[in-house]
């Protein structure tokens, strides 16, 4: 039989995230009797999610609670988004027995507030027959930060990269409308088995980029192969499986997208400078002819790592011998090559620059060409 708790609800008004949009009129509600559920209502003044944007990321609602008697605190593991974070009174149930939450007394503060999310944090340690991963955003980095190897292994995580105008190949403007996240680091051996079963690569290590992984195999060779007309995947693809087990579209990243976020913000001919700098960079003078772990060589200013060697990079687009450059560029409409970006373990330096390009037939399979994901997000 399950207890019944009775606990005391004092909550004050919290303001989310920027100065404008507000979350006032708190009021909480335990069930009764206790099936270790609470009804939460509050009331939300302007609009969350565009001010989200405009600080760096989207939002979503956090809810807390404190047993001041007992000095704990509950946070709700479940992430409240999207219809309750407009405008207008809401009510939201917080499931607390269902996440193994229980009060030590009934002097509890609960709490509500809006956060903004910098980091997309997919779990795939339930594998390849899982019928979902988890998803969760953090506003911050964990305690110890990314770079370790649970977030090379058994999560996959992606850091938000706002919308903007850079100048691609150090000449001409492109601009980019949408947001999206980018993965922090080249997709490894594990996080590749645990969506695929296996891992094809010839080097051997959990926390090595994946490689001898084509175009056809991460986006699919039917549906996969239409890009720039649709953006769908083989159900069978690396991306198929990862969006039916995320409800997300995850893809690789379009040519722009990839320089944009290797460049972070930088006009230099690497994103460190001019010259090249073996703290930053695998490639043919420092790998001793192989892969390395993800992570291991310092990252760029907006915190993404390898994007210059290791492994080169698949990207969406046809490969074209001119770019084309204006407003969200998705390359020509056709072609027989799909682009490759970035350095690589196998080659020299002059391929760690900013604006390297090259390309291979979409089915070909090499030990020094990996992926990175992205996920682009509406305007």
């Amino acid at each position: 039989m399950k207890k019944s708790v009775l606990f005391t609800v004092v909550i004050g008004s919290y303001i989310c995230i920027a100065a404008t949009p507000t979350i006032t009129g708190v009021t909480a509600q335990q069930r009764y009797p206790w099936n270790g559920k609470v009804d939460i209502s509050y009331t939300v003044t302007g609009d969350i999610a565009a001010e989200a944007k405009q600080v760096g990321g989207f939002a979503w609602l956090k809810v807390s609670a404190v047993d001041l008697d007992a000095n704990e605190t509950y946070v709700a593991t479940q992430q409240f988004g999207d219809a309750a974070l407009a405008a207008g009174r809401h009510t939201i149930v917080w499931d607390m027995e269902a996440e193994g939450l229980a009060f030590k007394s009934t002097n509890v503060v609960f709490k509500v507030a809006g956060e903004t999310a910098k980091y997309c944090v997919v779990d795939l340690s339930s594998g390849a027959n899982a019928m979902s991963y988890p998803v969760t955003y953090m506003a911050e980095p964990p305690s110890g930060g990314f770079n370790v190897n649970e977030y090379k292994t058994t999560k996959l995580v992606l850091t938000y990269i706002k919308a903007g105008t850079f100048k691609m190949q150090g000449s001409t403007n492109v601009t980019l409308t949408k947001p999206f996240f980018c993965g922090l680091f080249e997709v490894t051996q594990k996080q590749y088995s645990l969506v695929m079963g296996a891992t094809p690569s010839n080097f051997s290590g959990d926390t090595l980029p994946v490689e001898m992984v084509s175009y056809n195999t991460i986006r699919g060779s039917s549906n996969g192969a239409k890009w720039p007309s649709s953006s769908a995947v083989d159900a069978s693809s690396f991306m198929g499986k990862l969006r039916a087990r995320t409800g997300l579209d995850f893809d690789l990243p379009t040519e722009a997208q990839w320089e944009y976020a290797c460049r972070a913000g930088t006009t230099t001919t690497y994103y460190w400078g001019n010259s090249i700098n073996g703290n930053y960079a695998w490639y043919a003078d420092n790998s001793s002819s192989k892969t390395h772990p993800v992570g291991s060589k310092t990252a760029n200013t907006w915190g993404l790592y390898d994007m210059s060697g290791n492994v080169c990079e698949w990207c969406l687009d046809w490969y074209g011998s001119s770019l084309l450059y204006g407003t969200d560029p998705k390359g020509p409409s056709s072609g027989t090559a799909r682009l490759r970006r970035g350095g690589s373990w196998n080659l020299d330096s002059s391929y760690c620059v900013s604006s390297s390009r090259a390309n291979y037939d979409p089915s070909i399979v090499r030990n020094f060409v990996g992926f990175r994901v992205v996920w682009t997000l509406a305007n």
